[in-house]
């Protein structure tokens, strides 16, 4: 079998909803799975279209992953970090360990922490983690790579032989804080982190005003400022019920389930489950739901009140609409807080988009910690419902 890294060419020979089937020259004899949302491209791929994959080996079961259209090629990028080739559509946690060593990860959290801004970087409920102390930081770390190197923001100055790019945080002084990198020695990853730096500061500082002119920018999620602002002359967003309520009713509050139980379905303890059989298990409990109309009904009218009251507090504080940044998507959406339990108390997020008429569409609601990294990436939230040192962690959205 070719190693998994080298891009394979096939086509799309059949697209069941979800998922689908590629037939390749590689696998003459069986055809290759995968899931759509594998690709991150528009519009979704169709049948007998070619594509570029890589394939992933799972014992005998073959898979296509990071799907791009066969026609589709990454911009050149001399001075830049190029996205990887053929792989646009990489998770970004990926992404940054392919690129760089980084070091022992609780060190180089502590290092940026402690050069940054004073900020709380972990929820209420963190439990001791020596190899990841800060998920917050952690989170944005990685993400905000991703982005960088989306927009070929990631600097390399190849007869200088160092990379640096903007980490977005700046330090007390509201001086930028950037990454310096320099060739590193194991294959696994060309360049590794020198450490973090102010311009003109230090040896690194001084390096990275001698090498670079301009300086890395910061990354970049908004073209119009008023997309950071929830219009409510649009009215309430249009929500995808299958997907927010069947397709996620995972995230929704154990008691909020508990008082709305499709009488058919029996329910047991998750906290005994494995990840794939807590997986089959709420995926069989949205489905006794979908099949039980009243209990959906039921759900949806209390949906519905929630965002009524997530609009009314939009209109008294503009504050309340969240500005966040999906990596999956790619895409800025703003979040709105959805009490399910009682008004006092927000237990999830919506993320609603704005379309080109002006309406709003909901798109998938989301654990308040996931809600939180993900809008940390845009800037510091300053809101009176999300706010790290009130957040449970759930879970982490890349393990999950």
């Amino acid at each position: 079998m070719p190693p998994a890294g080298d891009r394979k060419t096939g086509t799309v020979e059949r697209v069941l909803g979800d998922y689908g089937f590629i037939s390749s020259e590689e696998t003459p004899e069986q055809e290759l799975y995968f899931k759509a949302s594998w690709f991150r491209g528009s519009p979704p791929l169709k049948e007998g279209e070619l594509v570029t994959f890589q394939l992933k080996v799972f014992g005998t079961n073959v898979q296509a992953h990071y799907l791009d259209r066969a026609t589709e090629q990454a911009p050149d990028a001399t001075a830049t970090v190029p996205r990887p080739p053929g792989r646009p559509s990489a998770p970004s946690s990926e992404r940054l360990f392919e690129w760089a060593y980084l070091g022992y990860i609780p060190n180089v959290l502590a290092a940026l922490k402690g050069l940054a801004l004073d900020e709380r970087w972990e929820f209420k409920n963190t439990p001791p983690n020596s190899d990841r102390p800060f998920p917050i930081l952690y989170s944005y770390l990685v993400h905000t790579f991703g982005r960088l190197a989306l927009e070929q923001k990631v600097l390399v100055n190849a007869g200088a032989s160092i990379a640096a790019l903007n980490t977005g945080l700046v330090d007390p002084r509201y001086e930028p804080i950037h990454a310096l990198f320099v060739p590193n020695d194991n294959p696994r990853a060309p360049w590794q982190l020198a450490g973090f730096c102010i311009a003109g500061e230090g040896a690194d500082g001084q390096n990275l005003v001698r090498h670079f002119a301009p300086l890395p920018s910061t990354a970049h999620y908004f073209d119009n400022q008023m997309d950071l602002l929830y219009d409510t002359r649009a009215g309430k967003p249009e929500l995808d019920w299958h997907h927010i309520i069947i397709e996620r009713i995972d995230r929704y509050p154990a008691d909020f389930i508990k008082d709305h139980w499709p009488p058919v379905f029996q329910a047991q303890d998750v906290s005994l489950m494995s990840d794939d059989e807590r997986k089959a298990y709420y995926r069989d409990l949205g489905n006794a739901i979908e099949q039980d109309s009243r209990t959906y009904r039921r759900i949806m009218n209390r949906v519905k009140d929630a965002i009524d009251l997530s609009i009314k507090r939009v209109q008294w504080n503009f504050k309340t609409a969240i500005p966040t940044y999906y990596p999956r998507v790619r895409k800025l959406q703003l979040l709105l807080p959805v009490c399910l339990l009682s008004d006092e108390e927000v237990d999830m997020a919506l993320a609603v988009e704005k379309t080109q008429s002006g309406s709003y569409l909901g798109h998938t609601v989301l654990p308040l910690d996931w809600a939180y990294k993900n809008a940390r990436l845009v800037c510091r939230p300053d809101s009176d419902w999300l706010a790290p040192q009130d957040i449970s962690a759930e879970g982490d959205e890349d393990e999950a």
